[in-house]
């Protein structure tokens, strides 16, 4: 008797916290937008969070807003939710991290979404002047994606000296080839002088 008392019990309480779980309200993304562009403002108004990294977090909420939006077209799915919880998780923890490393470079260490906008504009111009191609500028872009994952896993766990040091090393070389790549002989049709 006792036992079965506790199963009545212990099945209570389960369906109590289970209605309780599915009573709470879903927080649509436009709202957290609104809320994660307060937090970026008090960053940016403390020099904790960098222009390049305000840019691209409210870039990134806007793609999530934006995908939140398509998946409403025909209902949203739990699965649906759990995947914009994930992604809006990611982007709370770039804000984060941002916030926790002061947005200010230590030991020479330039930011990556500093170097990013930097090094876009310099892929952008060379391919509005004809330097480029666009073929040579997917490459060079495909190899800052590869500096970005690299940069994603080192500051899993902080990032040290020496993987300060091996980035900037990416960073540089990246550079380099952006200059060669602008100043080869490949043009878009013309734009040479041939």
């Amino acid at each position: 008797m006792r036992k079965t008392t506790l199963l009545l019990t212990a099945a209570a309480a389960l369906a109590l916290g289970a209605g309780a779980a599915s009573a709470q309200v879903w927080m649509p993304m436009i709202e957290r937008q609104a809320m994660l562009n307060d937090r970026i403002d008090a960053g940016l108004a403390t020099g904790e969070v960098t222009t390049a990294e305000a840019q691209m977090l409210r870039a990134d909420m806007r793609g999530l807003v934006s995908l939140e939006a398509s998946y409403r077209y025909g209902g949203l799915t739990s699965r649906e939710k759990l995947d914009l919880d994930r992604r809006f998780g990611l982007i709370d923890d770039q804000l984060r991290l941002a916030v926790r490393t002061g947005g200010t470079p230590e030991d020479g260490y330039v930011a990556m979404e500093d170097r990013k906008v930097d090094l876009d504009a310099r892929i952008e111009a060379g391919l509005r002047s004809g330097q480029l191609t666009s073929a040579e500028a997917d490459v060079l872009r495909d190899q800052f994606n590869d500096i970005a994952r690299t940069e994603a896993n080192y500051r899993v766990d902080g990032l040290s000296a020496e993987e300060r040091a091996d980035l900037n090393r990416r960073f540089d070389d990246l550079s380099a080839d952006i200059r060669v790549a602008r100043t080869d002989s490949d043009r878009i049709y013309g734009w040479n002088r041939y």
